[in-house]
């Protein structure tokens, strides 16, 4: 099995290495989380509130880290597209890693969070742990054991179906899975130090990333690997996928999907749906459907049946199934034209589901702000020569409730799953004291700068924003692709609506009419 290009340098794109030097990655990964949660329990000056749970806490606390890392990629398009490392590294980061937010994380999970004295000894403790250079040491190591192999001792994926009726010999984790699962073992080589614990994912999201393979890769990658059989070079692909999200991220925002069923509606009436913050595995891929608020009951694992693109922040593992690469550097106008990304040349629908720190949001939401100006002059120029519009762009922003975002737009509150919002008397009541008590976790802990949401709501004016909901109690549903189902409850939410001022001929009342039909509302 070739793992060579010509000139003898190692075939980075392999499925056979990539998946090799997930498992490598995932072991020293591991390794660094263990001991950053060794050393958040051997601090003397550190309690925290809930001390069992420090290691999941400390573990989504990590992968957040790293999406912050990627996030202040200074490559270019082109070598950030062909990194191999999970790990950031000084070639990724001309400025050095960003602390602030995992300061932030681990702030919020310690008694008098906010104080200066835990502030000061959690900032000392990340410090001297140096995250920067155990990552780059990391990488070299990884790196090193590529190049010594030989490809006849890299580790290989096997798939176990566990079925949907086999209850009593799952893990507990397994047990939280609705439906058959698909567990994905490595097979490692006799001197291997350390085994490598199984990843799993529901089997209609295997399924899901088989359909997105076909559709994206195998002919390509058939071409290249013919000496791979379909079966194992998908299987490879997709091994690496689960290790990488579910074993080395690890971190909740990626696996869950805002109402799909809102998302199948904009479809249904024409729309190009995309998703900026997504997965391979919970990225929109369904059918257009004309639906109506929580109209939601069914999987949407297997509800989805239509290979789409989506950005994503590993474009490494992930463009096997449709990544577009980081949402920071998407180019709306190139997508809207690409005969790939948009064949049929409908207007983009690009949705902004649940990021949930605010060092990802500040920078998303900038990106947002930018190209909404940059959207708003290309159509004035094209307004004034009297042309079509160069491109056509909505957006749907799902967020958790914590930002109070002044837009210009009466916000609507539901309180109720499925029924309509509460009228006036009602809502003048209830949304001051819901603002107060939710805005209030940013105020707790480490506070991490930004100013996004003065800044979208200063270029959304009045022109852009259609809709602006507001989502409390089990009023929202979100679905859970880890776990296969629907999770009511998981926090209040806003749901903004923002359509790019355009002539009504070009769809610009669009967006606000299927806002009311499908949350039942009157259009203001």
């Amino acid at each position: 099995m070739k793992r060579q290009c010509v000139d003898g340098a190692l075939d980075a794109a392999h499925p056979g290495l990539c998946f090799h030097r997930e498992v490598l990655t995932y072991l020293r990964w591991s390794a660094i989380r263990r001991d950053f949660l060794e050393a958040l329990q051997a601090s003397p000056h550190l309690r925290f509130i809930e001390p069992k749970k420090l290691w999941r806490h400390s573990q989504e606390a990590l992968g957040k880290w790293v999406l912050s890392q990627l996030a202040r990629d200074t490559r270019g398009d082109r070598d950030a597209a062909s990194s191999v490392s999970f790990f950031p590294t000084r070639a990724m980061l001309s400025s050095g890693t960003y602390d602030e937010q995992l300061i932030r994380d681990v702030s919020l999970k310690c008694e008098s969070s906010g104080t200066p004295t835990v502030v000061a000894k959690i900032k000392q403790l990340i410090a001297s742990f140096n995250l920067s250079k155990r990552c780059e040491d990391a990488a070299a190591e990884v790196l090193q054991e590529l190049e010594s192999a030989s490809p006849s001792i890299y580790c290989t994926p096997s798939l176990r179906i566990i079925d949907a009726a086999e209850v009593g010999n799952r893990t507990g984790s397994q047990r939280r899975v609705h439906g058959a699962i698909a567990e994905i073992s490595v097979r490692q080589p006799k001197h291997a130090r350390h085994g490598c614990p199984p990843v799993s994912i529901p089997l209609a999201a295997y399924k899901k990333l088989e359909m997105c393979y076909k559709h994206f890769a195998e002919k390509t990658d058939g071409e290249r690997y013919p000496r791979l059989d379909y079966g194992n070079r998908f299987l490879l692909r997709a091994a690496t996928i689960a290790l990488r999200y579910e074993g080395c991220l690890a971190t909740g925002s990626l696996q869950l999907c805002a109402d799909i069923s809102l998302k199948q509606h904009l479809h249904a009436a024409g729309y190009h749906v995309m998703d900026l913050c997504a997965s391979p595995i919970n990225a929109y891929m369904g059918s257009p459907k004309t639906g109506s608020y929580n109209n939601n009951e069914d999987s949407s694992l297997e509800g989805e049946k239509v290979p789409n693109h989506f950005c994503s922040a590993f474009p490494d593992t992930d463009c096997y199934f449709g990544s577009l690469g980081s949402a920071l550097k998407f180019d709306v106008e190139a997508a809207y034209n690409s005969p790939v990304v948009n064949p049929e040349k409908k207007p983009l629908l690009l949705t902004l589901d649940v990021p949930y720190d605010e060092d990802l949001c500040e920078r998303l939401f900038s990106k947002l702000v930018n190209d909404m100006q940059q959207a708003a002059s290309k159509m004035m120029i094209a307004n004034e020569k009297q042309l079509p519009p160069p491109f056509v762009v909505d957006y749907v922003l799902v967020l958790p409730l914590w930002w109070d975002l002044p837009m210009e737009r009466k916000k609507l509150l539901f309180t109720t799953s499925g029924g309509p919002p509460l009228s006036s008397d009602e809502e003048e009541a209830s949304m001051d004291a819901i603002f107060k008590e939710r805005s209030a976790v940013l105020n707790n802990g480490y506070t991490v700068p930004y100013e996004w949401p003065q800044r979208l709501a200063k270029t959304a004016g009045k022109s852009w924003v259609c809709f602006d909901g507001i989502f409390v109690g089990d009023s929202y549903n979100y679905f859970c692709t880890i776990t296969n189902k629907w999770i009511p409850g998981v926090t209040a939410t806003e749901v903004i609506g923002l359509a790019q001022p355009r002539a009504t001929a070009d769809g610009g009342q669009l967006l606000e009419t299927l806002f009311a039909s499908f949350y039942g509302t009157q259009q203001a």
